[in-house]
């Protein structure tokens, strides 16, 4: 008798039948992979919020206030037109900002005169009222003036090249035990009364001459802070040669005066445009804070006119800007208004070439070998001499801007130039 040995078949004849995720040997197939649950969840959840996180981030990087800038007067310049400019940053911007730069910083600026450019911006200290000043430049180094003593910085990128020159070992700390003189190059006071020079784009000092020892004595501290100068304006001025330019009252007791240029005997007004309680703002390119006066004349003076005698106290100066034929005029924009005005005024057309609107009075003045003029101001809704005023040999105006910061805390330089915004020439009245 036959008998059959296959397995029975275990599964129903009514059953589905099975099905491997790997098909058959004649149909196989790549079963398809499950996407982890956790992805899921942190792209629902994390990734909204660090876009809201970004969002806010730089939102407030574009609409929070800016640092508080203060410039320092102690502003020096290069053979190749850079203006090396010291300043105080109070803040920073943003949150990152906040995280990545120090609050309170003393920095160092070096902005092109001939483009209005910055073209590098530094710190040089991390603490609130560290004093700094610039003291030189030559074609390779800045020499910067410190409480902690005298620093050499490329100019290149303003990198640290030394804060030990040789030959200054016992030279007094702060800034003013420095200064420059135009044929020995920077001059350094140490504690025992002895001069030292450094000649521009050295790196070591030397004792200094008797001769420049001599013209030196008096001027410098071993000690001691250099002297903030504030801006100056007169009634006359010398603008070269014989020649002096004067503010003319329209009327007596006006508030408003005409420009007039003496030469000699003779005068020539200069235009016809009225300036309310306008001065002529003066160089200040030498820091002197001081004047030779004869006092027996002081004392002439005061007992025929008191109120001329203060020209015989502080001597007329040299106009700002008067080496390239112009003048820089410091007046009310209106009759008893607010805030003032800087016009730059060609001394043979009496036409203004530019100008602009300041919320107060201007600081210091000085002028660059290239014959451009700079002017510390404060802008029209500020507090401080924040912002710098460069006026070129043509009379033109740009005003460089300070102590910007991108949202890493970097130097935002592209941020710096404010060319032609608002300073389009006033109407001339002639």
């Amino acid at each position: 008798m036959f008998q059959d040995f296959r397995a029975a078949n275990p599964l129903s004849p009514h059953a589905p039948p099975v099905r491997s995720p790997y098909g058959t040997p004649e149909h196989p197939l790549t079963p398809k992979r499950r996407r982890p649950r956790g992805l899921g969840l942190f792209s629902m959840i994390v990734l909204p919020s660090v876009a809201i996180g970004a969002t806010a981030i730089i939102g407030e990087h574009l609409t929070g206030p800016g640092a508080d800038v203060m410039l320092r007067t102690g502003i020096a310049f290069s053979a190749d037109g850079l203006a090396l400019v010291p300043y105080d940053r109070t803040g920073a911007t943003g949150l990152i900002a906040e995280a990545t730069t120090d609050r309170f910083a003393v920095r160092l600026a070096a902005v092109d005169l001939a483009s209005g450019e910055t073209r590098w911006d530094v710190q040089l200290a991390d603490e609130r009222e560290w004093d700094a000043a610039a003291v030189a430049a030559g074609a390779a180094y800045a020499y910067i003036a410190t409480q902690d003593g005298l620093q050499v910085r490329d100019l290149d990128d303003g990198a640290l090249v030394t804060d030990a020159v040789p030959g200054l070992e016992r030279v007094g700390s702060g800034t003013a035990a420095y200064g420059l003189d135009p044929a020995a190059g920077v001059v350094a006071l140490d504690v025992d009364g002895g001069f030292h020079t450094i000649a521009l784009d050295a790196l070591e000092a030397a004792p200094a001459d008797p001769a420049v020892a001599q013209a030196w004595t008096g001027r410098l501290a071993p000690e001691g802070a250099f002297p903030g100068l504030g801006g100056m304006t007169s009634t006359e001025a010398s603008i070269g040669g014989d020649r002096t330019l004067r503010i003319e009252p329209t009327a007596e007791d006006a508030l408003g005066g005409g420009l007039a240029v003496v030469s000699g005997g003779d005068r020539r007004a200069l235009g016809t445009r009225v300036y309310y309680e306008a001065g002529i703002v003066l160089d200040q390119t030498a820091a002197s804070t001081t004047w030779e006066i004869d006092v027996d004349e002081l004392i002439d003076g005061v007992l025929e006119d008191p109120t001329a005698a203060i020209d015989l106290m502080v001597p007329a100066g040299t106009a700002a800007g008067a080496a390239t034929g112009h003048a820089l005029i410091e007046h009310r924009p209106e009759p008893g208004g607010d805030g003032f005005a800087l016009t730059v005024v060609d001394l043979e057309t009496g036409l203004a070439t530019a100008s602009l609107t300041t919320a107060d009075h201007l600081g210091r003045s000085m002028t660059a070998p290239t014959g451009h003029t700079v002017v510390l101001v404060a802008p029209d809704e500020g507090v401080f001499h924040s912002d710098l005023v460069v006026v070129a040999p043509d009379g033109s105006i740009d005003r460089v801007t300070f102590g910007a910061v991108d949202l890493l805390g970097d130097p935002d330089l592209d941020l710096d130039l404010d060319l032609d915004l608002g300073l389009d020439p006033e109407p001339d009245l002639d």
